[in-house]
């Protein structure tokens, strides 16, 4: 993250009300730093200067149908904005736009509106990724980069009621969030600025600032952010700037090329379907997640399921793959149709391994599918076989068991090599490339000490330490909202730029 000292010293407090939590750092990142908590059994992996990316782990999701915001995973696109934001929450302002009266309005105003609470899932659009054969690049999630949680505000639709109401001929809601664009960077390429349709966005979208019933933190998007009921994570923009109702979709690379369902090796365009509403899906917890011995006998399976929109009629469970299925149970509230539902599966556990799946039917009638959807970027994954929960029953539990990568005892790094880099042919040609030929500059976002160059958005090239493959898909596909430069760039030109990388990295 690129924060100021007073700034870092408040996400620094973030991170101690995290570290105890049971988060850890999606697997895109090739450098973590672990923090010891005083628990055993709990650790905060931390990227040095990456937009966070936080898994919630599997064992513990528990049987809740509401994630804590301590619990609940995170991912940014972009490093979040100043903390200072906070300080003055009521004076936060969205600006409204595509109204007969355009204008803004304050946190403050907000409040002094009708308030609602809705109960809704968030899941990233690439929940599931890991498990994609072809390793797509991004976020290697599991099933942990989702969470249900409680948030309050107001609907969109008073919002632009207060300015006139929406202008005719026009067909989106567009938001805009309130992340800082560098100098030298074209906003159109790195903005987090989604379009979801207007029906949608006057229906169920909100303007929202608690979450399960406290300020939202900086790090989940306060002071403001806008929820869309039942749809991927990446439409719910945070620190919320502006709102506006749209003729188009927005013409950002997030919202035209990124985010969109198509196949291996084709890039993405407006042709293509967007991440919008979330299928039907589900997924078993535990016990047993995350690699922890179990006892043989009764136990009882638990896991979460969810359908954007539509709810969930019933969920199933399979001790054989699929061949036989069997009901679990329902427990817990019915929160609503965008909410997950927590359910149970009473099992008699024998000693040995053995593996459990969950499948899920919304009220539409619609039933999760074996298999994946196979897709470039690892996208809406909803496969049962895929999330299926692997159990290792034990006849004694040994008296600890940790499942975590040990802490590492210091997490600083030196970024200044002992020793002159003596670079290859092959990266000499990719350092100019890196300084000079790709647009925008490499160097604009990335920090690299053999580049000179400090970066402002993305990682740290020096504590990431990509190798050359890496570096080439990441190049080529995009990652996040960094885009492809594969259509810019030769192959040859890609290997160059990933060789001079990887060489001044090691």
């Amino acid at each position: 993250m690129h924060l100021n000292r007073r700034s870092m010293i408040k996400a620094l407090a973030g991170a101690c009300a995290l570290a105890a939590s049971p988060l850890r750092w999606a697997a895109s990142a090739a450098l973590t730093r672990s923090m010891p908590t005083g628990k055993e059994n709990a650790t905060f992996l931390v990227h040095n200067e990456l937009p966070w990316a936080l898994e919630t782990m599997r064992s513990s999701v528990g049987f809740s149908p509401i994630t804590p915001e301590s619990h609940f995973f995170v991912r940014n696109n972009l490093p979040m904005p100043d903390a200072s934001i906070v300080d003055n929450r009521n004076a936060w302002r969205v600006e409204i736009d595509g109204t007969e009266n355009p204008g803004s309005l304050s946190l403050r105003d907000l409040k002094r509106m009708e308030t609602r609470t809705v109960a809704t899932v968030l899941q990233c659009s690439g929940n599931g990724r890991v498990f994609f054969p072809h390793k797509p690049s991004g976020s290697q999630w599991g099933v942990g980069a989702a969470g249900c949680a409680l948030w309050t505000g107001v609907l969109v639709s008073d919002v632009v009621a207060l300015f006139g109401g929406v202008k005719g001929g026009l067909d989106y809601v567009t938001t805009t969030g309130g992340e800082s664009i560098p100098a030298g960077i074209d906003f159109n390429q790195v903005a987090v600025q989604r379009s979801v349709p207007l029906d949608k966005g006057l229906k169920d979208c909100m303007l929202v600032w608690e979450m399960n019933g406290a300020p939202i933190s900086l790090v989940h998007g306060g002071p403001v952010r806008l929820i869309v009921p039942g749809y991927y994570g990446v439409n719910n923009v945070k620190w919320v700037k502006k709102l506006a109702a749209t003729s188009e979709e927005s013409v950002t690379e997030i919202q035209q090329t990124g985010y969109r369902v198509r196949d291996i090796g084709k890039s993405g365009g407006p042709q293509h379907p967007s991440m919008w509403r979330m299928d039907v899906k589900s997924w078993i917890n535990g016990p047993g997640a995350d690699g922890e011995p179990v006892l043989p006998g009764r136990n009882y399976l638990y896991g979460v399921a969810f359908s954007g929109e539509r709810g969930v009629k019933h969920v199933d469970v399979s001790s054989d793959n699929g061949t036989t299925w069997e009901a679990a149970e329902l427990v817990g509230p019915d929160l609503g149709p965008d909410a997950w539902r927590t359910f149970r599966f009473e099992v008699d556990l024998s000693l040995g391994k053995s593996r459990y799946v969950s499948r899920a039917t919304d009220m539409a009638g619609d039933t999760q599918p074996r298999k994946r959807q196979e897709n470039h970027r690892g996208y809406g994954n909803t496969s049962w076989e895929d999330a299926g929960l692997d159990i290792n029953v034990v006849s004694e539990l040994p008296r600890f068991v940790s499942t975590l990568k040990p802490a590492i005892a210091s997490a600083t790094v030196s970024l200044v090599d002992k020793a002159p880099i003596k670079l290859s042919a092959k990266a000499k040609q990719g350092k100019d490339i890196y300084l000079t030929k790709a647009q925008p500059n490499c160097g604009v976002c990335h920090a690299l000490v053999d580049a000179g160059s400090k970066g402002a958005i993305g990682p740290n090239l020096n504590l990431l330490k990509p190798s050359e493959a890496q570096v080439s898909k990441a190049i080529s596909q995009g990652v996040g909202i960094m885009p492809s430069f594969g259509a810019q760039l030769s192959k040859d030109e890609i290997a160059a730029l990933a060789a001079y990388v990887a060489e001044t990295t090691r």
